[in-house]
């Protein structure tokens, strides 16, 4: 994984019961809906939400996503979500995040998520200035 560079954020995260399987540990397709959730904070904290940045016309689908996971995450575990923009492409982003325990002190999960940036119609364009200045 990338090394985070500044402008990365914390995202807390307290699993709930119906997150796990059948053999207790959070199902591994929810890592995806904690690295959504941590890119969406990551994106309101610069001042602007996602529902805004779709709203100028931009949409950023996933084009890949990758999780390597490391420590199961339990009901009821605290989880922080390291998350931030590895890579600008010219028209894609690559978010990168790491779970950590409580404490922060055990890696459960490292991951990535690469976005294109597209129209409305879906067509690829090139990242907006406006949107790599808020980062």
């Amino acid at each position: 994984m990338k090394d985070l560079p500044p402008g990365f954020i914390w995202y807390a995260h307290r699993v709930s019961y119906g997150e796990t399987d059948a053999m207790g540990v959070v199902y591994y397709g929810n890592y995806m809906h904690l690295f959504e959730r941590t890119r969406n904070e990551l994106m309101r904290t610069t001042g602007m939400s996602y529902a805004e940045v779709e709203r100028r016309g931009i949409f950023l689908p996933v084009r890949q996503a990758d999780c390597r996971y490391r420590i199961p995450l339990r009901y009821d575990d605290l989880a922080w979500i390291k998350g931030g923009i590895s890579e600008w492409g010219r028209a894609s982003v690559v978010f990168s995040y790491e779970i950590y325990n409580e404490t922060k002190d055990r890696l459960h999960a490292t991951g990535s998520t690469q976005h294109a940036t597209v129209d409305a119609s879906g067509r690829p364009v090139p990242i907006p200035t406006w949107l790599r200045e808020i980062f």
